[in-house]
C-alpha cells in the first residue's frame, strides 16, 4: 500500500531531523546563465528543480513545487512537473503541491483527478471559499491531504481574511475541520502573520499547518514557530523557496535554515517562546508610545470617582497622535477578536474615537449609549441602530472601580441589548474586574497599571521611588 501524505511527512521530519519545506518555484530568469546553456527553457527549469532536490532531499520534511511556473509551458511543462515529483518520491518525500484549487461539481473532482492521478501529488494547497463542496472531491483519496487557505502571508491578506467577527480566517480554521480528520485536512497560514498562526493552533490543536512566507517576505521563523507548533513541538511545515533555489549554495542555505527551525523548537520546547516575547515587545511598545504622548501621567490627580491618585492615565490625547492611535486600535481589534457579539458598544465618551475606529475595521455596527437623554430628537438613550436582543461588546479606555462601565452597560440592557464582555485599554487593578464579575461581565485588558509601571520603571522612565509610591497606592 503507497504511504499516506502524513506517513511520509513524519518519516521524513524524523529522518532529516527537519520542518523545512523547500518550495520549487523555477522563475528561469533567475538561473545561472551557464546552467544549461542552449536548452529548451522548460528542460532548464526541469533540470533546475532536479539540481535542487539533489543537494536537499536529505535536508527537508517535504518539497512544494508552484504548479504555475510549470503550467505556463503547456504539455511540455506538465510533463516536467510529473518527473519533479517523481524525482521527489524516488528520494522518499512527500510532495505538496502548491496549485490553490477551488472549484465544485465536475470541476473539483476533475483538478482532483489531474492532482492525485495524473501528477501523483501527496498534498494540495485548496481554496476554501466554495465550501465543502469544493474540497470533498480531494478528501476523496485516501492517504492524500489537503491545505486550505485560512490566512495567507501576501500584505493585502487582512483586506478578507479578517473581516467579520470572528474573523473569516478564524471561522475556515473552525468549518473546515469537520470536512476531513487531522490527516486529511491542514490549513495554510502565513509566518507574516503570528497572531492569526497562535489564533488557528488554538481553534485547531492537531492540525498541520503550512506557513509561508519566511525569508523572502520577511516572517519570523522564532515568532511563527512560537505561535504555530503543537504541543510536541512539530505541526508546523516551513516552506521557502527563493532564499533557497537562487542561493549561491542551495544545500548550505537549506541546511542553514533547517538548523534554525530546529534551535527554535528546541527553544520552545524548552520554554523560550519567540511569539510570547514578540507579543511582550509589542506591549512595551505601546506603553511608551503612550508615556511619550502624555497618556500617562504622575503627580496627584482626582478620578471620576472622587479620589486621589498619584498616576493618570489620559486616553482622550491619543487620537492627537495618529501612530499612537493606530497602535491602539490594533491592540482592540486584537482583544475583540474572538469574542461573540454583534455591535462595537463605546463607553462614552473618551472611548467613542477608538470604539469608531474598532468598527471600521472589522466591519462591524457601532452603538454608544448616552450618559444623558436628550429632550430634543429622538430622545434615545442608546444611539444607532440595533434590535433588542443583540449582543454588544462594550469598548472602554480605563476601568477603575468600574461604575461608569456598569452604568452604560444597564443603559444598553435597559434598551434590550445584551452584555457579556467589556474590552479596555487599561485596567487600573483597583476593583473594576470583581465589580464586572458580581454583574456576570467578562474583563478584557490589553493592558494593567502594573504592567505599565513595571515598564517604564525598567526603561528608565519613571524613577524607583515614583513606582514605589503609585505600587503603594494601589496596594492600599
Amino acid at each position: 500500500m503507497t504511504k499516506s501524505f502524513v506517513d511520509m511527512l513524519n518519516e521524513a521530519i524524523t529522518r532529516n531531523e527537519s520542518l523545512l519545506c523547500v518550495g520549487l518555484d523555477p522563475d528561469a530568469s533567475k538561473f545561472p546563465a551557464d546552467f544549461v546553456p542552449g536548452a529548451p527553457t522548460v528542460e532548464r527549469v526541469k533540470a533546475f528543480c532536479l539540481n535542487i532536490i539533489a543537494q536537499t532531499a536529505d535536508l527537508v520534511c517535504c518539497y512544494k513545487p508552484n504548479s504555475a511556473f510549470f503550467e505556463q509551458y503547456g504539455a511540455e511543462g506538465w510533463k516536467a512537473l510529473r518527473e519533479v515529483i517523481a524525482a521527489c518520491h524516488a528520494t522518499d518525500v512527500a510532495v505538496l503541491l502548491d496549485a490553490k484549487r477551488g472549484d465544485i461539481g465536475s470541476t473539483a473532482k476533475a483538478y482532483a483527478r489531474a492532482v492525485f492521478e495524473m501528477l501523483d501529488a501527496d498534498a494540495v494547497t485548496v481554496s476554501p471559499y466554495l465550501g465543502q463542496d469544493s474540497i470533498a472531491p480531494f478528501l476523496a483519496y485516501p492517504g492524500k491531504a489537503v491545505f486550505a487557505l485560512c490566512f495567507t502571508s501576501n500584505p493585502s491578506a487582512a483586506e478578507v481574511q479578517q473581516h467579520g467577527v470572528p474573523p473569516l480566517f478564524e471561522h475556515i480554521a473552525v468549518q473546515a475541520q469537520a470536512w476531513g480528520d487531522a490527516t486529511q485536512l491542514g490549513f495554510v497560514v502565513g509566518a507574516t502573520q503570528p497572531e492569526a498562526l497562535a489564533a488557528v493552533r488554538s481553534l485547531t490543536p492537531d492540525r498541520w499547518i503550512l506557513a509561508p512566507g519566511v525569508g523572502a517576505q520577511g516572517g519570523d521563523v522564532e515568532a511563527a514557530l512560537g505561535a504555530g507548533l503543537d504541543a510536541q513541538g512539530s505541526g508546523v511545515i516551513v516552506p521557502v523557496s527563493r532564499a533557497v533555489l537562487y542561493a549561491e549554495e542551495p544545500r548550505v542555505a537549506a541546511q542553514t535554515l533547517r538548523d534554525a527551525i530546529n534551535r527554535q523548537r528546541e527553544n520552545i520546547l524548552n520554554g523560550s517562546n519567540g511569539f510570547e516575547r514578540t507579543t511582550e515587545k509589542k506591549s512595551v511598545e505601546l506603553i511608551l508610545s503612550l508615556y511619550k504622548a502624555g497618556c500617562v501621567k504622575f503627580g496627584e490627580f482626582t478620578l471620576a470617582s472622587g479620589k486621589t491618585s498619584p498616576i493618570y492615565v489620559d486616553l482622550r490625547r491619543v487620537s492627537s497622535f495618529p501612530e499612537v492611535f493606530r497602535r491602539v486600535v490594533a491592540a482592540y481589534v486584537d482583544m475583540v477578536n474572538g469574542l461573540a457579539f454583534d455591535h462595537i458598544a463605546a463607553v462614552p465618551y473618551a472611548a467613542l474615537p477608538a470604539a469608531a475606529a474598532v468598527a471600521l475595521q472589522l466591519g462591524h455596527p457601532m452603538i454608544y449609549p448616552r450618559k444623558e437623554v436628550k429632550a430634543h430628537g429622538t430622545g434615545q438613550a442608546v444611539e444607532g441602530a440595533f434590535e433588542p436582543g443583540q449582543t454588544a461588546v462594550a469598548i472602554e479606555d480605563v476601568v477603575t472601580s468600574g461604575g461608569s462601565i456598569l452604568t452604560a452597560i444597564q443603559t444598553m440592557q435597559d434598551a434590550g441589548l445584551k452584555v457579556q464582555d467589556v474590552v479596555v485599554l487599561v485596567d487600573r487593578e483597583q476593583g473594576g474586574d470583581t465589580a464586572l464579575a458580581e454583574k456576570g461581565l467578562r474583563l478584557h485588558a490589553v493592558l494593567t497599571i502594573s504592567q505599565i509601571l513595571d515598564t517604564l520603571r525598567d526603561e528608565e522612565c519613571i524613577t524607583e521611588a515614583m513606582y514605589k509610591t503609585v505600587k503603594c497606592y494601589l496596594s492600599a
